[in-house]
């Protein structure tokens, strides 16, 4: 295994501590804020890095590095403490913390679904979908919140609903249409049992702060065309000559979000977008060079704007060619822009392991983690 270097002399003014463990990952923390930062060629292709709620365990996938290997790809840690949740293939609930092991919220052929996803609230409640229905475990109880979801008439279904995350006391989650190919051009978006809109069913699309919801509006899934950013159910994006897309917000009301030029690309490696501010007053934060593009940006506790610069670059690989990936890890705090760290991809055989961007929207959730 590689460990991941940080020029720490770069970061000396941004970094307050940092460490490697065996598995490739760099643990730093910023201003309040937990990052792990993985390095290309570690093992678990596609498996989502994350951080336990107080920042001091990395999990790849259902591995809890340096602890156990929980049997589950989709792993959900609680907003606070050293507690992860995960659904069996046999449709059981599980939790586990380094205290106490593993033990079963719900058990063996409860009908959990294990793919959709599990999503905690900052209460403790833990939202899981049970076939086509969606229920709130909380101190021992069960309570159904949404569903049966009737038939997808368009595609057969059956819907299934898939939990993300929580606003305040409010599950929000996505109505699976029994297809990919149809989901990929948008799918509803719900707070419990109401509608809220239509958007891309990707998590960086959606930011809460408290109660508030922030989201992308629009379907199509061309990430680069006819996307807005709604807050509180409000279009606060209001130009339609750029495509919004990957908000953040802060309790205190600021929103941010990165735009490109409102139109279908024809080479969708060449996204250009900059990162801007929405609320309190609408101004642009970064000017990216040509080639490059801001993505994902994510508010800190201390104010600062974390984010990541990205561009591909295409190799020949025999008769075909293959993208490379490079990100650069940046924080922009009192006008001041600065490198952290670099992710991605950059040989061939890691070519054949990650995703590049899918029809313009970029996934850093392999290689990137951020608490809170």
């Amino acid at each position: 295994m590689r460990v991941f270097a940080l020029a720490l002399v770069a970061c000396a003014l941004l970094v307050s501590s940092a460490s490697a463990s065996p598995s490739g990952v760099t643990v730093v923390a910023r201003g309040g804020a937990k990052l792990a930062l993985r390095a290309p060629g570690t093992d678990a292709p596609y498996r989502q890095l994350g951080l336990s709620g107080d920042g001091r365990l990395v999990s790849i996938g259902g591995w809890v590095v340096g602890h156990v290997k929980l049997p589950t790809r989709t792993l959900a840690w609680a907003p606070t403490g050293e507690r992860a949740a995960y659904v069996t293939t046999d449709g059981a609930v599980a939790e586990w913390t380094p205290l106490h092991g593993r033990r079963f919220l719900e058990p063996k052929g409860w009908g959990g679904t294990s793919w959709a996803g599990i999503a905690w609230s900052s209460n403790g409640a833990l939202a899981v979908p049970r076939g086509n229905e969606l229920w709130v475990l909380r101190d021992g109880s069960a309570k159904r919140v949404a569903g049966p979801l009737a038939p997808n008439t368009g595609t057969g279904g059956p819907d299934v609903p898939e939990p993300f995350a929580w606003a305040g006391d409010h599950v929000l989650w996505w109505r699976w249409p029994g297809s990919g190919s149809v989901a990929a051009d948008g799918v509803d978006l719900y707070e419990d049992a109401t509608k809220i809109g239509t958007m891309l069913a990707y998590r960086n699309f959606v930011a809460t702060c408290g109660s508030h919801i922030a989201f992308v509006s629009g379907g199509d899934r061309y990430s680069m065309a006819g996307k807005s950013i709604f807050f509180d159910r409000r279009d606060v994006s209001a130009d339609p000559r750029l495509s919004w897309v990957e908000p953040s917000c802060s309790a205190g009301g600021r929103l941010v979000a990165a735009a490109s030029t409102n139109t279908h690309l024809t080479n969708l490696t060449k996204t250009h977008r900059a990162i801007w501010q929405l609320l309190p007053a609408k101004k642009r934060l970064t000017s990216p060079p040509w080639g490059w593009s801001d993505e994902d940006p994510r508010l800190l506790p201390d104010g600062s704007l974390l984010f990541v610069r990205t561009r591909i670059h295409s190799v020949r690989h025999g008769d075909s060619w293959l993208d490379t990936q490079t990100g650069r890890v940046m924080v922009l705090a009192h006008g001041k822009l600065v490198q952290m760290a670099q992710i991605g991809y950059r040989n061939v055989d890691e070519l054949k392991t990650y995703l590049g961007p899918y029809y313009g929207h970029y996934d850093w959730s392999s290689f990137l983690a951020v608490r809170p």
